[in-house]
């Protein structure tokens, strides 16, 4: 893992996850838009994401400034990153690389927003939006941790690759004082193993003492599909009740045309595609239900 040569930004974060994959088409132009959301940056790494057609993920910490939380409806106790607005910036152009892109969304976040602070890592994967910095309770700018950033060991074992990813989870649960929970290719029984397509089915993984980002990125690079993911969290009452969801999603990407321009669908919604197996070359197209 390596930290991307450029910036660092302000942010807050939501809870689910985006999906991610490689793209023919030339990405579509975009044009500058407003966001309001809990977690702008993490939408804006979705966009990001689905015009480039590769793996932008996102992370963030568990705040702890009043101002910079809402408590959630229903939830006591509970409380989430409070809404507020950003302009994503447009994109020069069809051939705007995606690493410029980055620095440009994460600069303008920079000077638009306050609050946690973000870099870009890059790995054998594609690029990775976490937090370097963030504001105590009292307002105080102190270092920012990811759940990601957590050492951890997973006993080498026979498992699914599904197993595994549920075994890593446990593993960051019991390293610190927030509960992650792990939630791949939701709605569909048995979807990421399908998707993940490990030859045997039931193979041996596990890690020592290990950043839990390099261990999912090191499980991640063994499947047929390449996934995304965004760790969304939320602050409790007391530390023992903080959570963070991982919420992984196989890569979505806006459809264009021969002349790179979005297609819409009947409703004009842009239409959008899923990247299954785009990481092997034997395997048949197809669609995981």
């Amino acid at each position: 893992m390596k930290i991307f040569k450029g910036h660092v930004v302000f942010s807050v974060p939501i809870l689910f996850l985006m999906q991610a994959a490689i793209a023919q088409q030339k990405p579509p132009a975009r044009s500058s838009s407003v966001v309001t959301s809990p977690r702008p940056l993490s939408d804006a790494a979705q966009r990001l994401q689905e015009t480039h057609g590769k793996l932008v993920t996102y992370e963030e910490p568990v705040l702890s400034w009043r101002d910079e939380l809402e408590a959630v409806p229903g939830h006591k106790g509970l409380m989430m990153p409070a809404m507020h607005s950003f302009v994503i910036p447009a994109e020069s152009g069809p051939d705007t690389d995606l690493a410029s892109a980055l620095e440009n969304t994460i600069a303008a976040y920079h000077q638009q927003t306050f609050g946690t602070r973000f870099q870009i890592l890059s790995s054998k994967l594609g690029y990775h939006i976490v937090p370097v910095q963030m504001r105590d309770e009292n307002g105080q700018s102190v270092r920012a941790i990811s759940a990601l950033d957590q050492i951890v060991t997973v006993p080498t074992e026979a498992r699914t690759a599904l197993q595994h990813l549920i075994a890593l989870g446990a593993a960051i649960s019991s390293t610190g004082t927030i509960h992650v929970s792990v939630s791949a290719v939701p709605g569909s029984p048995g979807g990421f193993d399908r998707a993940f397509r490990a030859q045997p089915e039931v193979f041996q993984w596990g890690v020592y003492s290990t950043v839990a980002r390099d261990a999912l990125i090191d499980l991640l690079n063994q499947s047929a599909t390449t996934f995304s993911w965004h760790l969304m969290c939320g602050a409790g009452a007391q530390a023992s009740d903080h959570l963070c969801a991982l919420n992984l999603r196989a890569i979505e990407v806006a459809v264009t045309d021969s002349q790179g321009k979005a297609v819409t669908d009947s409703q004009g919604k842009p239409a959008m595609r899923i990247l299954w197996y785009d990481r092997c070359r034997d395997c048949p197209p197809t669609e995981i239900q």
